[in-house]
């Protein structure tokens, strides 16, 4: 049977953090400071194994249709080293991409208060990880149900929570459920009611579920990797809506509620009450190349949407295509920079507690060094492609995203730290030679003995030296050495000395001005 025509399009990207833990912590900074960078963030085989027993397949990038072909000539080269595995599983890349199989049927369901539950169709699970221990979660839906605007703002709204954004009076959730939270959402059959008893942050089920026993919230839990969301209790929203009349609207005037709603995913009520704000909002978030095709672009720190007419050519030439597969892997790259560096200022962060406790890391410091370099050649790009459109959009996501500001201030902060670290590396060299001359020191009279009469036995009447010249030397070296040794505690006293031939000294100059005085009378 034909597929139903598709209204919109969602992607929700959940990134996260991951650290490797083989025995159970309570502080999250001593956890940090007890193993390496390395270690934490290590993707190996034996993590592969165990990402295979929860049902995760790694994939290779292979050119097997033509959205493969267009993502991999759309990037620039070294950008595609950071996005595209295209060799086998092996350590050291900068990220590999999982795949979870799922049925043709699976559903993302998903019931609001007073209202209907949404059934979509679920098309594809991902997980993409990095090597900077940062993770993405993507879940692949199609809309081919609900056309109005309002069904799709729900969806977005609705479909991107994963806990609860507040609680009321008795940790309830039943005014959560009435402003943000959904009544339920159920990922691939996997359901969450937001019922728990919240006193700290708990994922929802679908999320923990579909990861796998490889990744675990709970700090008491071993071998295997703590899991914490790096952002807040929202997903990323990639989105595409094709609506004729949305997108006449819009031609007309960027300024209207609606567009607003989509491209700042709000579900109900505006979130800004104020005409001026509303404005410079909404005029910095849209990218509007394409107003008189009807494509407009919006852009904001927790989405990237886009909206067109619904006809064959934007559902099959672009921008649908665009957003599946080449907008999906920029957003990939660009949520993976942010969390990375909010991950490295966490990092920063727990070394800062070890120096305050008089017990710095010096290797610990170097090695988050030598990670945010890699970062940074690796996976952090002021340009990806050669594309105009692409060069626009990607400053913009920079810019709005403050990734070139964070950037800069992380460079200060880890630069100190590593000045830091070098200087407390020459201090204990320096400490290391200052005992290593105290020790020659002490030998110096023997080698000098040694030198001069050698270090065989002779005759006495063998030995022409005269007695007196090598008392003379010794006594001489000896006196150098004391002098040397003890010259701090000479300079002490001959100043205490001084301190108190001062004191007993004479008023010499009050009796002058006694005189001086008589004389004046």
């Amino acid at each position: 049977m034909p597929q139903k025509k598709i209204y919109s399009y969602h992607q929700f990207m959940f990134p996260f953090r991951f650290d490797k833990k083989d025995k159970e912590f309570t502080n999250k900074h001593e956890f940090y400071r007890a193993k390496s960078f390395d270690d934490r963030v290590k993707i190996d085989e034996v993590f592969k194994t165990s990402l295979e027993k929860d049902g995760w397949e790694y994939q290779k990038f292979e050119v097997k249709n033509h959205l493969d072909y267009n993502e991999l000539v759309y990037f620039h080269d070294f950008v595609k080293d950071a996005l595209f595995n295209t060799a086998e599983f092996k350590e050291g890349a900068s990220s590999y991409f999982f795949e979870k199989k799922i049925e043709d049927d699976a559903k993302f369901e998903l019931k609001v208060k007073d209202l209907d539950v949404y059934s979509l169709d679920l098309t594809g699970i991902t997980l993409q990880l990095f090597d900077t221990g940062i993770g993405i979660l993507s879940f692949e839906i199609e809309n081919r149900q609900y056309s109005n605007v309002n069904d799709v703002l729900k969806i977005n709204e609705y479909g991107r929570r994963v806990y609860p954004q507040f609680l009321s009076d008795g940790f309830s959730v039943k005014d959560t459920k009435g402003a943000f939270l959904a009544e339920y959402v159920k990922v691939n059959g996997i359901e969450e009611r937001f019922c728990d008893e919240y006193k700290e942050i708990k994922l929802a089920k679908y999320i923990q579920e579909i990861l796998g026993e490889s990744f675990s919230t709970d700090k008491s839990k071993t071998n295997t990797h703590y899991l914490q969301p790096i952002i807040d209790d929202r997903m990323f929203v990639l989105c595409w809506y094709g609506d004729d009349a949305f997108t006449t609207c819009t031609q007309q005037d960027i300024n209207n509620e609606d567009w607003y709603k989509y491209v700042f995913v709000d579900g109900k009520d505006l979130t800004v009450q104020d005409d001026e704000m509303h404005q410079e909002l909404i005029k910095k978030a849209t990218y509007k190349r394409w107003n008189k095709y009807g494509t407009f672009y919006g852009i904001t720190r927790y989405s990237f949407v886009c909206l067109s007419k619904n006809d064959y050519f934007t559902k099959n030439v672009l921008p649908l295509p665009h957003m599946k597969s080449i907008y999906f892997q920029m957003i990939t790259l660009l949520l993976v920079q942010r969390a990375s560096l909010l991950r490295f200022s966490d990092e920063i962060t727990a070394i800062s507690d070890v120096i305050e406790d008089n017990t710095p890391s010096t290797e610990k410091i170097a090695s988050l060094f030598k990670n945010y370099l890699r970062f940074v050649n690796k996976l952090y790009f002021k340009e990806v492609t050669a594309q105009e459109q692409g060069i626009e959009l990607y400053d913009k996501a920079i810019d709005i995203l403050n990734i070139k500001r964070d950037i800069e201030d992380l460079r200060q902060e880890i630069g100190t730290l590593n000045n830091y670290a070098f200087l407390e590396q020459e201090t204990k060299e320096k400490k290391e030679v200052k005992k290593l001359t105290e020790l020659a020191t002490y030998f110096l009279p023997a080698t000098l003995i040694a030198g001069i009469f050698g270090m065989n036995t002779f005759p006495d009447k063998s030995i022409n030296t005269p007695i007196w010249l090598v008392i003379s030397l010794i006594l001489v070296f000896i006196s150098i050495f004391f002098f040397q040794r003890y010259s701090t505690v000479f300079s002490t006293i001959i100043d205490k000395y001084n301190i108190f031939k001062l004191r007993i000294k004479p008023r010499v100059y009050g009796n002058q001005d006694k005189k001086q005085g008589k004389k004046g009378e």
